[in-house]
């Protein structure tokens, strides 16, 4: 042996007997020191695979005694040593993959927290880098020596710790291109086997109270056996179903084994006696059983009546049925159901919840959880169609966006049928595809009450026609008549919808208004009785103004509020109110600002000016007159409707400067 060699195995033994002390102190810092000092001696020993292999033996050593305390300490402590760089960084996850490989499976399954509730440490740059791959394949190596039947518990809890320790986006475990498990193979009997009830007949020989005869209600025949078995052929190869003959065969099998499942009821018994069994096992902390299910004939009819068989069964066909429907990246073209297929599986997962229901007292809650897995599945389906894109990217800027190369697109068929199967248009653009959608029925959309903005005569003019009623007594400056908007929208209306809008007429309309209110009121003669308002005047006097003022339908009815109109009456009152309605002219502002002058600050408050704003136009404008002209510009710009001769008068009444409004008058 050279020195070297004696070197290297007296440093193995010196770590080992300080890694028998550090189990005691947990600390490392002995070890430490050690590498140091041969470091500096310029050794050319490599001192990470020697500390290894100390941890090694000393782990084989611990073995033999199977103390599981004294394990989880060497784990802790190669732990330490490695985020001190003492150790290979993938000597933790070799110790626990050395330990699995040497204990019974039942040990392994009690040690697996060691791995488990580790993954945040494992997470690390320091470990994920270089424990990756030993982490799977010493979980694969467990997966391969359990069986998912007997151990399905511990199956479950290394899948677990698996898809918290590799990232969603890991593509090794995503079946990217959706394979099928070929391998699961059933295998049933070929032939004629005797049936259960002969079986039973046969109980004489058997010891008492080995089978119950109320366990088997109904007889099962070999054709309704080998169909229930066939269809585990279409579960495993879901493609099969497009396929004209085996989806022939296949609807027909489904039918005859779900018939079969509604003949063979589950009775409160045995549902109670499963109850009873269930929370026995799990309140006494007992592994439950997931049974591989035999395909005797023989047992098919007690299989027909245990709940868990039903429900696998049953959820077998769920998935099935999700998967026909669903637009995966991976499917050929030709795969495509027709519309007969679709109505029939929908009517089918309808039988088939309902069934779910059926199966004991909470079955309701469960086909409900069943529905919700299988609507997340269309998320995931989703996300791995779009070629499962990382959750974390960070959102980079606009200019980015722009250099980078488009993502890579489904084509232009699948986007269709995808979109065709949930009943959509597609068009190529988001706003098209929205409006499109929003009713995709083209005559539906149509004749879509939503669509008529057109009122009708009555209902636009029920207010103003309430308003023409003198007994209201209404001004003329808050009718609706009165309002530009309102006026515009009327005629509008008039030209679409009343005859008497186009009249013949030589004289020329005088004011908007005034028109509008002669209209109102021919439509009010015209409405039916049960149109008019409860509250609406029918005396004998509205009758005559009504009488008055619009005539009594002749030829000159609608001269009679024209500008020529022969009735002096009717043409003092309308000069009058338009007198008073009349808009304050710039001529008349500057005429009254003027005679303001420093009085304006008396006026401002009155219409409607704060502090701050009589301010402003001081700063503004240094002189008087001009401070008083724009605070009138203003109170006209911003109350238009209020801009009015008679309301400025009363404004300037209100504050004791009457005496100015009266150039309103001589203006006028």
């Amino acid at each position: 042996m050279d020195s070297l060699s004696f070197h290297f195995s007296g440093l193995i033994k010196d770590v080992s007997d300080l890694l028998t002390q550090a189990l005691e102190s947990e600390d490392v810092s002995q070890i430490a020191e050690k590498c140091e000092l041969i470091n500096h001696q310029g050794s050319e020993i490599d001192i990470k695979s020697a500390v290894d292999q100390a941890f090694r033996e000393l782990l084989q050593e611990t073995l033999v005694e199977q103390d599981t305390s004294v394990l989880e300490k060497v784990i802790k402590i190669s732990i330490v040593a490695a985020e001190k760089e003492l150790c290979s960084g993938s000597l933790p996850v070799m110790l626990i993959g050395d330990m699995f490989d040497c204990l019974t499976l039942d040990k392994c399954e009690e040690l697996f927290y060691l791995l488990e509730d580790r993954v945040d440490i494992w997470k690390r740059d320091l470990f994920v880098k270089n424990c990756k791959n030993q982490i799977l394949r010493s979980c694969n190596d467990l997966l391969r020596r359990l069986s998912r039947s007997q151990n399905t518990v511990f199956c479950g809890r290394i899948l677990v710790f698996l898809a918290k320790f590799f990232p969603l986006s890991e593509r090794s475990g995503l079946n990217i291109v959706s394979e099928f498990n070929l391998e699961n193979i059933t295998i049933y009997s070929s032939k004629d086997d005797t049936s259960l009830a002969d079986f039973i007949n046969e109980k004489d020989e058997m010891e008492e109270g080995e089978m119950d005869d109320t366990l088997c209600p109904v007889s099962v025949d070999y054709n309704i056996y080998r169909k229930f078995w066939s269809l585990q052929e279409f579960f495993r190869q879901p493609n099969l179903c497009y396929n004209k003959i085996n989806w022939k065969h296949f609807a027909s099998y489904s039918a005859d084994v779900l018939s079969a499942f509604g003949s063979f009821k589950l009775d409160d018994v045995r549902t109670t006696k499963w109850k009873l069994n269930e929370a026995t096992a799990s309140t006494s902390g007992k592994t439950v059983y997931f049974a591989k299910y035999l395909t005797n004939q023989k047992l098919l009819e007690l299989e027909l009546s245990d709940i868990n068989f039903r429900r696998y069964i049953l959820i077998q066909f769920l998935i099935l049925f999700h998967y026909l429907q669903s637009p995966v990246k991976f499917k050929q073209e030709s795969f495509v159901l027709t519309d007969e297929q679709l109505v029939w599986i929908k009517e089918t997962t309808a039988r088939i919840y309902k069934l779910l229901e059926q199966t004991s007292s909470d079955g309701l809650d469960f086909s409900k959880n069943v529905a919700h897995i299988l609507k997340r599945e269309d998320y995931w389906n989703q996300w791995k169609n779009e070629g499962c894109p990382n959750f974390n990217l960070p959102v980079k800027p606009e200019k980015e966006k722009e250099v980078q190369k488009p993502a890579r697109k489904r084509k232009v068929g699948d986007e269709i049928r995808a979109a065709d199967s949930q009943g959509k248009i597609l068009l190529g653009n988001a706003e098209l595809n929205r409006l499109w959608n929003l009713c995709p029925d083209n005559w539906e959309a149509c004749r879509s009450k939503k669509r008529d903005f057109v009122p009708s005569l009555e209902k636009y003019f029920e207010a103003a026609i309430e308003q023409t009623d003198p007994a209201n007594q209404i001004e003329n400056r808050f009718k609706h008549v009165y309002d530009g908007n309102y006026g515009w929208r009327a005629l509008r209306l008039l030209s679409q919808k009343s005859p008497h809008f186009f009249t013949h007429s030589n004289q020329p309309i005088k004011r908007l208004p005034i028109y509008l209110e002669s209209m109102v009121r021919k439509i009010a003669k015209e409405l039916p009785q049960s149109h008019q308002q409860p509250g609406q005047s029918t005396s004998d006097e509205s009758r005559t103004e009504v009488t008055s003022m619009a005539g009594d339908g002749g030829e000159d009815s609608d001269d009679e509020l024209l500008k020529n109109s022969e009735d002096g009456t009717v043409r003092e009152e309308a000069k009058k109110a338009d007198k008073n309605q009349e808009l304050v002219t710039k001529t008349q502002l500057t005429n009254i600002a003027e005679k303001l002058k420093a009085d304006w600050k008396v006026l401002a408050p009155a219409l409607g000016f704060e502090e701050d704003e009589i301010q402003y136009f001081q700063d503004e404008n240094p002189d008087v007159v001009k401070q008083a002209s724009q605070m009138l510009l203003i109170w006209m710009e911003e109350e238009p409707e209020e801009s009015t001769v008679t309301i400025l008068k009363r404004k300037l009444d209100s504050v004791g400067l009457g005496r100015i409004g009266n150039i309103l008058s001589v203006s006028q």
